[in-house]
């Protein structure tokens, strides 16, 4: 009789780095795996090291250029068939919390709740559409300091279902010392997507689930420079942004060791750990801020859009009545600068009647005007909001853990699709 098979996603997690700490201090899960760690490898261009393409590489078992998946949100207009969709045309269930760039296109998932980013369904289930619309609202507006009291609400009823008693300490530590400590907003919400997997996975048995975590990623993208294992001691965060004595990597490190032994204690089941990419340090401090009101500061171009859509960080999409208003409207974009010249936005891409944006500007942004119609000017920094330094970038380099493997294989994460379906 074949096992059921959960894979745990730890978005971007760089194993270096943790063995680094972990010959410091143990941490008793990883510690059990550390020294059976795979290494994994795509072989792509960097402007195709988004974990928007590789995650669906890793379900499609196809290259990036072979499934056509290159924006967050992109699979819900692609008919790429997943091992989601192979697994259930074989009779076997399925269940999905947060996978990256998966649109739920499945006839009878146990569970589906999509990731923040991607505009596709829930479950029909009432918990997984509450869910799925706070943990939505959470995440995008991870930058701002209030909250409406309903998402709050809805969050702490998420909370009483879901979360795990013994976990309640480790909830309340981090929910009432995250006020201007956004990385334990981050390890919270990942925490409870945990325990929410871990409940539908206990209830319904699945034969194939997958849980995705991002908190790392986000923390090693904004607070790599305050690891206490960094090689380069000249990049440093400065203290208004975060105090030295804080290591959010390793503050992570413990959620993420506590995560990873719920999975090494289930019995009869089948785990692989994945990571899909890695981060590494910057070689320098990048200011990371996104537009705080798109439809306000894009009125002031006379865009004739439809809708605008935020994406992941700082990504948005556009939406015209057709095709003629998007190209004029790429032409306006395209050339949006401050008064020293630098452009505001890159990464500007036409499909159908979308256009895909990036806000890219880096620098610190105090008292910089942007132009805009009949010769007037605003001012930069009413129009968006900080959201950390960039710390870390995208490396090929991944990591796997799969009990089956052979030690110091190297794998592409194409066939990591195929290793799964072996063991199912």
């Amino acid at each position: 009789m074949s096992k059921n098979f959960i894979l745990v996603s730890f978005n971007e997690l760089n194993f270096d780095y943790l063995k680094k700490y972990n010959r410091i201090k143990k941490y008793k899960n990883f510690d059990k795996i550390i020294d059976k760690v795979n290494e994994t490898f795509c072989g792509e261009e960097y402007k195709y090291l988004e974990p928007w393409i590789q995650w669906p590489t890793i379900y499609t078992g196809k290259t990036a250029k072979e499934h056509g998946l290159f924006r967050l949100g992109d699979c819900v207009n692609y008919q790429n068939e997943t091992i989601f969709n192979e697994l259930e045309a074989k009779g076997k269930t399925v269940g999905v919390i947060s996978s990256m760039n998966l649109k739920n296109d499945l006839k009878n998932p146990q569970f589906f709740i999509p990731d923040p980013w991607t505009d596709t369904p829930s479950d029909s289930s009432y918990w997984s559409i509450k869910i799925s619309k706070t943990i939505n609202y959470f995440v995008k507006n991870n930058s701002k300091l209030k909250y409406n009291l309903k998402s709050l609400f809805n969050l702490f009823l998420i909370f009483l279902k879901y979360a795990q008693l013994k976990n309640y300490p480790i909830y309340i530590k981090l929910f009432f010392t995250s006020f201007g400590k956004n990385w334990r907003k981050a390890l919270f919400l990942d925490l409870l997507l945990n325990d929410i997997h871990l409940s539908n996975y206990n209830k319904f048995k699945t034969n194939f689930s997958n849980l995705f975590l991002n908190g790392l990623a986000h923390i090693q993208h904004h607070y790599f420079f305050n690891s206490k294992n960094i090689d380069n001691k000249k990049l440093q965060n400065p203290n208004w942004y975060i105090a030295k004595k804080y290591d959010p990597l390793d503050e992570a490190f413990n959620i993420y060791d506590k995560i990873l032994g719920s999975y090494l204690s289930l019995k009869e089941c089948n785990f692989m750990l994945a990571t899909g990419l890695s981060q590494i340090p910057y070689d320098r401090i990048k200011y990371y801020y996104k537009l705080k009101k798109h439809e306000v500061f894009f009125d002031k171009f006379d865009l004739k859009y439809q809708n605008i859509f935020e994406l992941m960080s700082r990504d948005f999409l556009i939406r015209f009545k057709n095709q003629t208003e998007c190209t004029k409207a790429y032409k306006i974009v395209e050339s949006i600068s401050d008064n020293n010249n630098k452009k505001l936005f890159a990464d500007i891409q036409i499909k159908e009647n979308d256009l895909f944006v990036s806000f890219v500007y880096d620098e610190e942004i105090k008292n910089q005007e942007v132009l805009v119609n009949n010769g007037n000017k605003i001012i930069l920094k009413n129009f968006v909001n900080f959201v950390a330094l960039k710390n870390g970038m995208h490396n090929e380099k991944g990591f796997i853990y799969f009990e089956d493997f052979r030690k110091d294989s190297r794998i592409r994460i194409e066939n990591i699709k195929s290793e799964i379906l072996k063991n199912i």
